[in-house]
């Protein structure tokens, strides 16, 4: 489904990745993990077609990226970032409208099936009662919701999220991975999302790319990623594993 082979970034004489190579399989989601500046949103950048390895491959759904054209590849994949949708002034409706924008030809105009499979992702996101409202009157949570429903709406195959909860606070950062995951599973929608935060990172991923320096320091389940050694070794500070008391997952304390 996607597939990094010994990429390679250099930019303004600096090695920012080094040959990295991994898999993401159809209707998984992994998450990219490390410190800043271990060059997960540069890899992002690049599967996402905004920037190209200096040397090496990503192919999606069997193609290289760069082979794409930007419609046909905005049709298979959706970017989420952490500013989420901006505060225009449009409504909440209008704007996951948008994303049905990549199916359509140059002249064409939205049809009842773009307008139901709206009414539909309004429904499941809980947006309904806001479908009117402006966005400029929406905080950074309730707009990052609506740019999940702006995503479902442009039905992709592959969805890649660049720290989508930074700027969240936990109620919200719960209900967007909720919904992502909610998504993943009814859909088997393909995830690469990079996050910050160890202990959601190990709760919604089913594999970890643990990065650092514009490598791969260690992949594997939350089980193989949250240990000691590696994690000190990585980010410079010892955490204490305690066990989640529901899931039993891993978990991280400072």
């Amino acid at each position: 489904m996607l597939s990094v082979d010994k990429v390679r970034k250099e930019k303004d004489f600096k090695l920012l990745l080094k040959d990295v190579t991994f898999q993401v399989d159809e209707g998984s989601c992994v998450g990219l993990i490390g410190p800043n500046g271990a060059g997960k949103s540069t890899l992002m950048k690049m599967i996402s077609g905004l920037e190209h390895p200096t040397s090496g491959t990503i192919n999606v759904l069997g193609q290289e990226v760069g082979k794409w054209s930007v419609k046909k590849l905005a049709q298979k994949v959706s970017v989420l970032t952490q500013d989420g949708l901006s505060p225009y002034p449009m409504t909440v409706y209008e704007a996951v409208l948008m994303g049905r924008y990549p199916h359509l030809s140059f002249f064409q105009r939205e049809g009842l099936e773009d307008y139901r499979k709206v009414e539909h992702v309004l429904n499941i996101t809980g947006l309904m009662s806001m479908r009117h409202q402006m966005l400029d009157t929406l905080s950074g949570g309730e707009r990052q919701r609506v740019a999940i429903a702006k995503a479902m709406v442009q039905e992709p195959e592959v969805l890649l999220l660049d720290e989508p909860t930074s700027y969240l606070d936990i109620g919200y950062k719960v209900n967007v991975l909720n919904l992502v995951k909610d998504w993943q599973q009814r859909e088997q929608l393909t995830i690469l999302m990079v996050l910050h935060d160890l202990n959601l990172a190990a709760q919604y991923c089913d594999q970890m790319i643990l990065m650092n320096n514009g490598e791969i320091v260690k992949r594997g389940n939350s089980e193989e990623i949250m240990d000691v050694d590696t994690l000190e070794t990585v980010y410079k500070a010892k955490p204490e594993i305690i066990r989640h008391p529901k899931s039993n997952i891993p978990q991280i304390l400072l």
